[in-house]
């Protein structure tokens, strides 16, 4: 089992050779040292049962191809701190594209659960093929960061979305660092913070269930408010109308109040309050900005037992 720490970044420009150079030679000049790592096909296949089994429990499953080799992947309930996502995972060889239930440890299952029936119950819901170019980057402390750039497509039900996204994962060393790397980047490149996981956008596209604008409540948990915030600025950014954009832009609004109150009410550092922008006028690199510092703050919060 190991314990996934990820930033999850995406990028805001259709990729261009110029912009694919301009990712790696950022990445090199932010590094002690930066070892590319050769690209991959990775073909992805999530699976789920009718009554949406992994759902409900938080998890994801998966079978991946890379190298004409098998691996079979099952990701636990975690937690989600704006960008910074962290999830237990196990990974497992395995002989085909569907999984086998029983490769995986006894004790990651819920107690009752029925493994023979789950596995008899399995189908194929989506999948998520791209090509993947990764560094391996140390940096000067020491911390070691594999970053990742993948593009491709999530499919499901006859129906296509892109993949354009750049992953950080903290390898060994200091969660700090994958922090400070990931604002370094966003004030060089056109990133912006991610908010959905593959399998999430999979999900949504398999049951044709589309982004909608959330609402928020004075007594939302900061990590529930902070998704629902990140979600309709993406689709105010995304509006096709006018209507749709003055929509989100009116919801949020009201939630920069809601955020500002949960702040001071959960006693974050005076300063995350103080230099939060404007969420409807603001750049986008300072959105960006800020919320991977609020991230910060509350994955320290969770480490600490806050």
């Amino acid at each position: 089992m190991s314990l996934e720490v990820e930033l999850k970044l995406t990028l805001t420009e259709a990729m261009t050779p110029a912009l694919a150079g301009q990712i790696e030679q950022v990445l090199t000049s932010l590094a002690q040292n930066c070892q590319p790592m050769p690209a991959s096909q990775l073909l992805n296949a999530y699976f789920e049962t009718s009554a949406q089994w992994f759902r409900q429990h938080d998890s994801g499953l998966r079978s991946r191809l890379k190298q004409g080799r098998y691996e079979q992947t099952i990701k636990l309930a975690g937690q989600q701190h704006g960008g910074a996502h962290i999830r237990p995972e196990y990974n497992v060889p395995c002989d085909s594209v569907i999984p086998q239930l029983s490769a995986f440890p006894a004790q990651i299952w819920p107690v009752g659960t029925d493994i023979a029936l789950l596995q008899q119950q399995l189908q194929e819901l989506f999948r998520t093929d791209f090509i993947r170019q990764g560094w391996l980057l140390t940096l000067a402390d020491g911390t070691v960061v594999e970053a990742v750039l993948d593009q491709g497509q999530v499919l499901a039900a006859g129906q296509a979305e892109a993949i354009l996204e750049l992953e950080l994962e903290l390898v060994q060393g200091d969660a700090a660092q994958l922090f400070s790397l990931a604002q370094q980047l966003i004030r060089q490149l056109p990133l912006q913070l991610g908010f959905q996981s593959k399998a999430e956008r999979g999900y949504r596209l398999a049951q044709q269930q589309p982004l909608q604008l959330q609402q928020s409540s004075a007594d939302a948990p900061l990590s529930q408010l902070l998704r629902a915030v990140q979600q309709n600025l993406w689709l105010q950014q995304q509006a096709s109308s006018e209507a749709a954009r003055q929509a989100a832009t009116a919801l949020l609004q009201q939630q920069q109040s809601l955020l500002q109150l949960s702040l001071a009410q959960s006693a974050a550092e005076p300063q995350l309050g103080a230099a939060m922008p404007a969420l409807t006028s603001a750049s986008q690199t300072e959105l960006a900005s800020w919320l991977l510092q609020l991230s910060w703050w509350m994955y320290l919060q969770s480490q600490q037992g806050g």
